[in-house]
């Protein structure tokens, strides 16, 4: 899976972003907004043969800056203190968690700086 990150200004309204993606037959599996100091921090991750072009639409649409990763997306039990669990085995296992969120359906968006240690621990 590959997670886009970018900031939009106040200008901006979150709801481009997925009337864009929408209108281009793309689904997103996971999706954050948040505000920041410059606007609004974005996340969405989207299957890896999509993510080219979700990034060159949202380029086109005036949407800059995006920076492009890889991260996991595994499913959790939900409940009281599974994330943490998920958490400390990951840390444990030795990589350096960076992004943890959940998804749809009770899963969440793992990024880490080493995700073969993450996916041997899932």
């Amino acid at each position: 899976m590959q997670e886009l990150t970018f900031v939009i200004g106040p200008d901006r309204a979150v709801a481009e972003i997925w009337e864009i993606l929408g209108s281009v037959d793309l689904a997103m599996v996971a999706s954050a907004t948040y505000p920041s100091t410059e606007g609004r921090n974005v996340r969405i991750v989207i299957e890896n043969g999509d993510a080219e072009t979700a990034r060159r639409e949202l380029l086109a649409q005036g949407f800059g800056a995006i920076d492009t990763r890889e991260v996991l997306v595994a499913d959790i039990e939900p409940g009281p203190g599974e994330l943490g669990r998920l958490a400390r085995r990951i840390a444990d296992s030795g990589a350096v968690l960076n992004t943890l969120y959940m998804a749809t359906e009770d899963r969440v968006v793992i990024g880490a700086d080493n995700l073969d240690e993450v996916a041997g621990v899932l």
